[in-house]
């Protein structure tokens, strides 16, 4: 039981920084410079405030990849372990006999190295920041999203493998984008003023549509590939913890669609904006759940 639990933690922590990281780059790769071109020019001084905070906050879930990393080597030692075999060469077959092994070290080095990339985006107080940090920071994400992918579900198929692997990184990857990206601009993105706020929304909208997209075609894809039957769906613990994902992951799209629909036109409002912060702070919270869920499908055994 308490290797399950923590089994759990370690996958849902990774999950949760992982995402966090995205949003961080997304928001400053492509939403912020849209945001840019939409408000006036003395506005702009509120959007590097929030790319400060966006820059603070990829430095802490950084931090805590770290962390999850660390513990994902200890869950793995200790479901490995055997009792009759000195730990030392049970470290080193796990270490550097499996592939797995070789996965984690590599992933390893990637999230150490987030962390200063994290620290040197953030823009300095006078303004001025470094975009080179912000594209290193988004290449070592992408490459701790491919590292996620190659030692989950998708290396167990036996056909077609690039591309499940594939399409499992794309899987999180969109997540990130999405959730991610509106997670950040309600913890932060407030600081710049309405304008600025209202701004970031609307460029962050075209981003969800993409990636609210390419998830659920994605979402499918990997279903289709691990399910054997439907009736999977319902009679196996694998199958009723993907269907418990699926609802939820359904109420989480119909809120972010009801907030595009409803809330978007208004956004520039102070009632308009307060509304939209409401729903898509409900909008993330529910995500939270989809992610406890998938760190729970991860390492149930599939059908």
């Amino acid at each position: 039981m308490t290797l399950y639990v923590l089994t759990t933690f370690q996958q849902f922590a990774l999950f949760v920084g992982v995402v966090i990281a995205v949003g961080c780059v997304a928001w400053s790769l492509v939403i912020a410079p849209r945001a840019e071109r939409l408000v006036a020019e003395s506005e702009r001084a509120g959007l590097v405030r929030v790319e400060r905070g966006v820059g603070s906050v990829g430095l802490l879930a950084a931090s805590a990849l770290v962390g999850g990393w660390l513990l994902r080597g200890i869950v793995q030692l200790m479901a490995f372990r055997d009792p009759f075999v000195p730990l030392g060469e049970d470290v080193s077959f796990l270490l550097f006999d499996v592939f797995w092994g070789t996965v984690w070290m590599g992933q390893g080095a990637l999230v150490i190295l987030l962390v200063p990339a994290f620290a040197f985006a953030r823009p300095r107080v006078d303004g001025e920041g470094s975009g080179g940090s912000w594209w290193a920071a988004g290449v070592l994400t992408l490459a701790i999203v491919a590292s996620l992918s190659l030692s989950s579900h998708a290396m167990g198929v036996e056909s077609g493998r690039p591309l499940i692997v594939t399409a499992d990184a794309l899987h999180l990857l969109t997540a990130g984008s999405w959730i991610g990206s509106l997670a950040l601009i309600l913890a932060v993105g407030r600081r710049g003023g309405r304008p600025v706020y209202a701004a970031q929304l609307q460029s962050f909208s075209p981003v969800a549509v993409v990636s609210v997209t390419t998830l659920t075609v994605m979402g499918v894809v990997l279903a289709w590939t691990h399910l054997v039957t439907p009736s999977d769906l319902w009679t196996g613990t694998y199958g009723r913890v993907l269907s418990a994902k699926v609802v939820t992951a359904c109420l989480v799209f119909a809120l972010g669609f009801l907030n595009w629909r409803k809330g978007l036109p208004a956004v520039e409002t102070e009632e308009g904006a307060a509304d939209v912060h409401r729903r898509a702070a409900f909008e993330v919270s529910v995500a939270v759940g989809v992610l406890l869920l998938t760190a729970v499908l991860v390492h149930s055994p599939k059908p």
